[in-house]
């Protein structure tokens, strides 16, 4: 009885505590200190502890008991009213009765999935990521999930690191433009709404250059650096209103984020202004060890939650805070960190509504609407990078199509990595798209592969593609790497397709029949063989679960694809990295003279490059109209550019906008994306953009610290990718 009594008193005492809707937030003060006073330093702790669930979203028994001793303060992985409900009555029936808050990564949709986020960011249109990610937060939060790890603002160079899937390119424009809105997509403008949740913004900062292009290694970044490149994506995280961070595995300048008081109270709360909740990564404390930065782990715990770090995923680190006497600042580093968790759990909403709803769930997963919006970002994300003499789309005659490679019928690959709640049976696979999109008016050819996880996907024997599709009209090529080959802890040194892919698609030449090659990948490839010799190359990326009728879309000229690259293909690895926006060189580069900075086995250039991107219809772009040639050091610069579709299909482009310093005080990128904006365009319609760059769009970061515009001359540049542009000039006095 007495048992009874006293679950019955915590529920009662989490009920008293939820705030009304409407409450201030002086009342929801009020609450979390009524909750900090009665709490002990070992309870506290406890809540500052996320746990990991099952891949599927099951809870672990063990985790279940912590939660009805009140030793967790929420999980990561544990999703849907089946498995969060049980949980989360025993972390309201125990001693400290606080709700748990239920998280995961979620970073390209929950069960609907969306194209990889590399991919979304060839679309070029973070309007349409926006919606995605809303969509992504409406089924995460109908699953009781209302924390996603997502997005990733890692401003990505290298390809062979495999978690350039994850963020949105090399770009910080860009990829500024795509945090801001995925972070409004997700939280929208009230994360207690019903289908909003938190974002959080990771990896901070550098992660993305990891050394080598391996996970979990160092970034070997100056400081400006930093500030021009890596941070501005987080700034605009932080500006939109992003409710927590996460911080990176990796060390800068040999302090791992984790435990950097420089990134985490410096620059992300002091000059930033960042109120909200920082999150370790997976285990990233107790790997403080692994860094040699500290000792033990209540060194670690100890060094992290003085920098900053408020919560534990995974680690037991903080535990270890229990064994020994804190100082009167650590304690109250405990209670600041523990009153910004109860401040998101408020806000989001969870006092008031625990539990999820299992027939919201079952109504929420999948919706048409979801998927009609699925197949329009997969469509967006496609690039076309080669169609020599209009090899597509698909000439109406064509009626016996051949669809073969590894990844023609793979539904796995086509969810890509961190594929949220996504099942392989939701896949509609290009082969399946393109047998719908045909019907009883053609015939399509297929042959399947066999599965070598370790190099991808390979046929059984070479000749099985080139012999199914000797009889067809056209052929179509699914190359690429599998899902498993991408990711976290996909790092690789080779970029290459396995030989017995190359060699499918060598065969299909032979044949001398119009083909296409779609790659189905997660990163650049360096596909130099098909780059010269394939007719028409379609970049389908990892395009989620409507990817392939998106792919069939595009291939049968029902779509016009209008993506653009947010990331450099290289020829060879050896030329990363190969940014569009790298410095000048003493000697520049010639490729008819030896002395300069150049290879002497393969060109310098790229084999596609960043903004490279084609369409069934031919666009115009003009040179930046600018109303005067002079201005002042805070004066803004309007300009405009005019687009014209000058074919006779309707079709989008993509205005790229970019800048260069002539002469600086310290080297200053060849080109720098200063603005873009996605046309839409009748066939023959033409159209006048306005732009407007800011006096801070012109300056840059010096290596003390300091933010400068400095006079001079500037060369403003517009067109429809970065090796294809138009130029004007003016100068600020």
């Amino acid at each position: 009885m007495a048992g009874l009594v006293s679950r019955f008193l915590a529920i009662l005492s989490a009920l008293l505590l939820c705030p009304s809707p409407r409450a201030s937030a002086d009342d929801v003060d009020g609450k979390i200190d009524a909750i900090l006073a009665r709490l002990s330093l070992r309870e506290k702790l406890a809540q500052l502890w996320l746990v990991d669930g099952h891949d599927f979203g099951g809870w672990k028994p063990e985790h279940l008991e912590l939660a009805r001793q009140g030793a967790i303060g929420g999980t990561f992985n544990v999703r849907g009213d089946e498995y969060t409900r049980p949980m989360q009555e025993a972390a309201l029936s125990s001693g400290p009765g606080i709700p748990l808050i239920f998280s995961f990564d979620v970073l390209h949709g929950y069960r609907t999935v969306f194209p990889i986020p590399l991919a979304e960011a060839a679309s070029w249109n973070p309007e349409l990521a926006e919606r995605c990610s809303a969509v992504a937060a409406k089924e995460s939060r109908s699953a009781n999930v209302s924390w996603v790890f997502a997005p990733v603002a890692d401003i990505a160079r290298d390809p062979r690191w495999g978690r350039v899937v994850e963020g949105a390119g090399e770009d910080p424009v860009l990829c500024a433009a795509f945090t801001k809105a995925r972070v409004q997509g997700l939280q929208g403008e009230n994360i207690s709404a019903p289908d909003r949740v938190a974002a959080c913004l990771k990896h901070f900062a550098g992660c993305g250059a990891a050394e080598g292009g391996r996970d979990y290694n160092l970034a070997s970044l100056s400081v400006r650096e930093l500030r021009q490149t890596y941070f501005p994506p987080f700034k605009a995280g932080i500006e939109a209103g992003a409710r927590t961070v996460m911080p990176a595995f990796s060390s800068i300048d040999g302090i791992p984020a984790t435990c950097s008081p420089w990134l985490l109270n410096g620059v992300l709360r002091d000059e930033w202004g960042f109120s909200g909740l920082v999150v370790s990564d997976y285990d990233s404390v107790g790997q403080l060890l692994n860094h040699r930065v500290a000792g033990s782990y209540r060194d670690a715990a100890l060094g992290s939650l003085r920098a900053g770090l408020d919560v534990e995923l995974w680690g037991r680190c903080f535990n270890e805070l229990n064994h020994g006497p804190l100082s009167k600042s650590d304690l109250q580093r405990v209670d600041q960190a523990l009153r910004r968790l109860l401040r998101l759990k408020f806000d989001l909403g969870i006092f008031d509504r625990p539990f999820g709803d299992p027939a919201l769930e079952a109504a929420t997963l999948l919706a048409p609407d979801h998927l009609r919006l699925a197949r329009e970002a997969a469509t967006e994300a496609c690039v076309l990078l080669k169609n020599e003499g209009s090899t597509l789309p698909i000439p109406p005659e064509a009626r016996k199509i051949a669809v073969i490679g590894p990844f023609a019928n793979d539904r796995k690959s086509q969810l890509g990595s961190w594929w949220g709640d996504g099942k392989e049976d939701d896949v509609v696979t290009i082969a399946d798209a393109i047998r719908e999109r045909l019907g009883d008016q053609g015939e399509i050819i297929t042959a399947d592969g066999a599965p070598a996880k370790s190099t991808g996907f390979s046929f059984a024997k070479p000749t099985d593609g080139s012999e199914a599709a000797k009889d067809a009209d056209f052929i179509v090529v699914v190359v690429g790497e599998h899902a498993e080959k991408t990711g976290e802890a996909a790092s690789s040194a080779s970029l290459d397709l396995p030989t017995a892919q190359m060699e499918i698609v060598r065969q299909v030449a032979e044949l001398g029949k119009p083909y296409a090659v779609v790659l189905s990948t997660g990163r650049p490839l360096t596909v130099t063989w098909i780059a010269e010799h394939a007719p028409a190359v379609l970049l389908a990326w990892q395009g989620g679960t409507m990817g392939g009728p998106a792919v069939a879309d595009l291939l049968f000229g029902d779509a016009n694809p209008s993506g653009k690259l947010p990331l450099t293909f290289p020829r060879s690895v050896g030329q990363i990295p190969i940014n569009y926006n790298a410095t000048p060189t003493s000697r520049p580069l010639d490729e008819a003279n030896k002395w300069t900075s150049r290879y002497q086995d393969i060109p310098t250039s790229p084999l596609w490059p960043f903004g490279h991107g084609l369409s069934y219809t031919y666009f115009s772009v003009s040179a930046p109209l600018i109303s005067k040639t002079r201005f002042q050091p805070d004066e803004k610069i309007p300009f405009q550019v005019t687009v014209r579709n000058e074919g006779n299909r309707d079709g989008a482009e993509v205005v790229q906008i970019y800048l260069r310093d002539a002469v600086a005080t310290v080297t200053r990128p060849n080109l720098e994306l200063k603005a873009f904006r996605k046309v839409r365009l009748a066939a023959g319609e033409a159209k006048t953009i306005d732009f407007t760059l800011d006096p801070d769009d012109l300056g840059f970061w010096m290596p003390d610290g300091s933010f400068r515009v400095e006079p001079g001359q500037f060369v403003l540049m517009s067109g429809n990718s970065s090796a294809n542009l138009a130029e004007s000039h003016f100068t600020v006095r």
